[in-house]
């Protein structure tokens, strides 16, 4: 129940008797003192730990230090072992790391069981985490557990006298099956990259690149989409009279946001085209309004009390009885800020404004002690009848699990109450993503999240979060087995998207040795959140090789930041704010962003090199993605570009266009923007001659790949033609290239 503080900041509440224990003599150690476990699936070892207590836990949540303080703590050293190095292992496989941690009590006890990977990401408290009197009990799962040495330790939570547990370790592993081929109809969504043109990015007056955690609006009356990442707002707007649509980037940034913010969100109010960006201060909030795209701007306050980190702003109808001046300002609807303290002991809070952001009245107590959830938040969503919902990643559910949920307001953001998704489960702390909700026109509710076990799912709520839907696995038909960034939007009730970035490697994706490959998913459902449409939004350009960081602080992986976000336009068009952390890049990206990020990172071939997983291939641009053709989430904008999308189009090739100097052992490739069916590759030479050798497709199938027989003559021009076809039709290119 109470989590141990931060070793080096302990506190604890020790009986007078027990002081000398501290002042002399060694302590006890667990018997044995250190084990190992596997490589056999269902291999197990046991232990004792040393007592512990009495003492009472001040709480806190990160170890930082290797210390492990007698009566309060006591340590185990435990060696997982697997057949294979961990990233291969976890591509065809899924493991479990059990422990199973009971003692025996004569009052009141709450002990707890934590468990500090090999690089000391933390994993805990067991469930259920409570307080029992006699047998107790915590199990604690760990999916996916890095080779190497972990530190399992008992802890004091509340215990009223020196307490043994025993513990043991079970590893068990099940294969992973191969996902199979998505088939999608000729009206299945399909993206255009939209992103800004290189060069285009600015920096701080820190020169810290602005990007990372973007966040994204679209004003329904002109049509304009407003993007914020850093201290650069841009106004983005669009040409669908050619094909595919382009994109014009153009930077709107008031003075008042343009130097420096440690947290940046932008939200656009559609129907009123009433953009608040925000800039997170050390004290408060550097607060801008634009009612038009951002030619100009005017000046916002914040609520107090206040968080100093991941503000979020939303607003929507008031709630029935609306407050006494509501609307008179001549805006009418209810805006919200909220903002957390990093401590769930210091809680988070929610003001609302009357006037259209101008000022706010004084915030309400959120999330944090005395609710059943922690304090960091995801972004708040308003409804149409008024409701207010802000998600938040670690809620316990009524049978003591940790689960995922929401604050929920019915009387305009005064007071809250919660909602915990019934079959949701949670990522270790410091491991998962703030979750995401979007609200139907009839008022019901999506809930999308990375699951305890890595996957995306999605659960459906009508009731304001009384009951819930099972939730739904939207990752299957790619074998998603890690998940990050979850965002949902709604359109009419019965239609909804949830975008997220998702890899099929398994494994430990904070772990600095991971090297899944990530892109951006979006699933849509036509029917109220029962069948669910995935689609790969950014095919043939990875998101991210590599581990994704979710731990705060400085960290290589930490490169996209917290979140990304997504929205719909007036015709039903999703569009998704990312940050593309993989790009082809060399020293020229100092001119882009800096001397100091380009020495740092370039030159990295992220995009085409399968090894660029390490921390100097981690980048950080713009990206944004918008529905190009299927089927979108308002039904009045049927059928518009919601008719069948057009044949599959290459979206980049290997080797480039008119290449030279290129390798006699290359192989050849072409990356669709759908999925495919059937798909070829031929290569001739200059005489016309083809070349010999194999085609093969990635599943599901997008990137087409041929390997020749043999090495490519030297000093000879080639020519490749791929076609690839699906339901919507066939597409082909057509390029050449000279090897060296």
């Amino acid at each position: 129940m109470l989590a141990p503080l931060s070793r080096g900041a302990l506190v604890v509440v020790l009986a007078a008797l027990l002081v000398p224990l501290f002042l002399g003599g060694s302590a006890t150690a667990a018997t044995p003192t250190e084990g190992v476990i596997g490589p056999g699936s269902g291999s197990n070892t046991a232990w004792d730990f040393a007592p512990v207590g009495p003492g009472v836990s001040a709480g806190g949540t990160t170890e930082t230090t290797n210390e492990c303080v007698p009566v309060y703590c006591d340590a185990y050293a435990l060696t997982v072992t697997l057949p294979d190095t961990d990233p291969q292992f976890y591509l065809t496989h899924k493991a479990t790391l059990t422990i199973n941690y009971t003692w025996t009590s004569t009052g009141p006890d709450d002990m707890d069981v934590f468990a500090f990977a090999p690089d000391g990401t933390e994993s805990g408290p067991g469930s259920p985490d409570d307080i029992s009197t006699g047998d107790g009990v915590e199990v604690l799962n760990i999916t996916n557990p890095s080779s190497g040495v972990w530190t399992i330790e008992s802890y004091v939570g509340i215990t009223d006298e020196p307490t043994v547990a025993h513990a043991t370790a079970t590893l068990t592993y099940e294969s992973v099956p191969a996902p199979p081929n998505p088939t999608l109809s000729s009206t299945a969504p399909r993206f255009t990259d939209v992103s800004p043109p290189a060069g285009y990015q600015s920096v701080d007056v820190l020169q810290r690149q602005n990007a990372g955690e973007p966040s994204l609006g679209v004003n329904w009356k002109s049509g304009n989409a407003m993007y914020m990442a850093g201290t650069q707002i841009s106004k983005v707007s669009f040409d669908d009279s050619v094909t595919p649509s382009k994109a014009t980037w153009k930077d709107v940034t008031p003075p008042q946001q343009g130097e420096v913010n440690e947290d940046a969100i932008v939200f656009t109010d559609p129907l009123f085209g009433r953009t608040f960006a925000e800039g997170l201060l050390v004290a408060g909030s550097n607060g801008s309004i634009t009612t038009d795209d951002g030619a100009s701007w005017s000046g916002a306050a914040f609520p107090v009390p206040h968080g100093p980190d991941h503000e979020t702003v939303g607003a929507g109808p008031y709630h029935v009885p609306a407050p006494l001046g509501a609307g008179i300002s001549g805006y009418p609807n209810a805006v919200y800020y909220c903002s957390q303290n990093i401590l769930t002991a210091a809680g988070a809070f929610c003001g609302r404004s009357d006037n259209g952001g101008v000022t706010y009245n004084v915030s309400s107590h959120l999330l944090g002690t005395g609710t059943p959830c922690g304090s960091i938040t995801g972004h708040v969503k308003v409804a149409p009848d008024g409701t207010v919902y802000v998600p938040q990643l670690s809620c316990k559910r009524p049978d003591g699990v940790q689960g995922q949920g929401m604050a929920v307001s019915a009387d305009n953001g005064q007071t809250w109450t919660y909602s915990v998704v019934s079959d949701s489960t949670a990522k270790p702390p410091n491991h998962g993503s703030d979750p995401s909700l979007g609200i139907g026109s009839g008022n019901t509710v999506y809930y999308g999240y990375e699951a305890g076990d890595g996957h995306p799912r999605i659960a459906v709520s009508r009731d304001h979060g009384q009951t819930w839907s099972a939730s739904v696995d939207v990752g299957t038909s790619y074998g998603i087995q890690n998940t990050k960034f979850p965002e949902v939007v709604v359109g009419d009730d019965d239609r909804a998207a949830f975008a997220f970035l998702g890899t099929p490697s398994a494994g430990d994706d904070q772990a600095a040795a991971f090297t899944g490959v990530w892109s951006l998913y979006v699933s849509y459902s036509y029917d109220g959140g029962k069948t669910w449409t995935t689609v790969d939004a950014t095919p043939g350009n990875p998101i991210q090789r590599g581990c994704i960081w979710n731990g705060g602080g400085s960290n290589a992986c930490r490169n996209l930041l917290d979140f990304n976000d997504a929205s719909i336009d007036k015709q039903g068009r999703v569009l998704v704010a990312y940050t593309d952390g993989c790009a082809n890049i060399d020293y020229s990206y100092s001119t882009l962003v800096g001397g100091v990020e380009g020495l740092k990172h370039g030159p990295s071939q992220c995009n085409t090199d399968p090894n660029a997983y390490k921390g100097t291939d981690k980048v950080s641009f713009d990206g944004l993605v918008r529905q190009s053709c299927g089927q979108g989430l308002l039904r009045s904008a049927d059928p518009g570009f919601t008719s069948g999308c057009p044949a599959p189009r290459v979206v980049s090739v290997h080797p480039l266009p008119n290449a030279t100097g290129v390798a006699v052992t290359t192989t050849v490739t072409a990356t669709f923007d759908a999925p495919l069916t059937s798909a070829n590759i031929t290569l001739a030479d200059s005489g016309g001659r083809a070349v010999k050798g194999s085609v093969s497709c990635n599943s599901p199938c997008t990137t087409v790949t041929f390997a020749p027989s043999s090495r490519l003559k030297r000093g000879t021009a080639y020519t490749a033609r791929a076609t690839g076809s699906n339901a919507s039709g066939q597409g082909s290119t057509t390029w050449t290239f000279t090897t060296k």
